[in-house]
């Protein structure tokens, strides 16, 4: 890849001083290391700016470096709020590195099978709980409101709920260990629905 040279001037064409010109060096190949797929001749055109920026306020500027590091992020930040749409491109041994640490995402059509299939499994009432959790109407006091009983009753069963879909996505094995080994499962099942 070519070096990006920055053309650090002000604004009659004459070089910035010292101070001004380590300074945005600086910012420009710290964000250059920060954001390394970004393009480096929009990032130097942003440099630039700074250091023109930089030039028009230095009496003004206490801390030439933390003033061109914040004021290049900012406008870098600024570029991305510009274009939300831009993609951003991996190396391909990048690309199977975040493949491979994350399950694949299940589509809505795969999670409604899903739970048709825990449904079955599930009492009457922890069923009827699992489909106002479903329309998001799964808060304790909805459900103590549908079902006219205590908060703290409504969260226990919203709680059971939980934990018994737990159990049925548990691995065969962990189903057929023991009871004891079934309650030191983790309590905090949150299926997003």
């Amino acid at each position: 890849m070519a070096v990006v040279l920055l053309h650090l001037v002000n604004e009659h064409g004459q070089p910035v001083p010292p101070s001004v010109r380590v300074a945005v060096e600086t910012a420009y190949h710290w964000v250059l290391r920060e954001y390394e797929h970004f393009d480096q001749a929009l990032l130097a055109g942003m440099a630039e700016s700074v250091a023109l920026a930089m030039c028009r306020r230095l009496v003004h500027i206490e801390f030439p470096r933390r003033y061109a590091i914040v004021a290049l992020t900012g406008k870098l930040q600024e570029w991305y709020r510009a274009h939300p749409g831009v993609e951003v491109p991996l190396e391909l041994d990048e690309s199977q590195r975040i493949k491979s640490s994350r399950p694949d995402a299940m589509t809505s059509a795969d999670l409604s099978i899903l739970l048709a299939e825990i449904k079955v499994q599930l009492s009457e009432r922890d069923r009827q709980i699992l489909v106002l959790m479903e329309q998001d109407l799964g808060s304790p006091q909805q459900i103590a409101e549908v079902f006219e009983m205590s908060y703290s009753a409504a969260a226990k069963a919203i709680q059971r709920v939980r934990d018994r879909m737990a159990a049925i996505l548990a691995p065969s094995e962990m189903r057929n260990g023991s009871r004891n080994e079934m309650m030191t499962r983790s309590r905090h099942f949150n299926p997003d629905i």
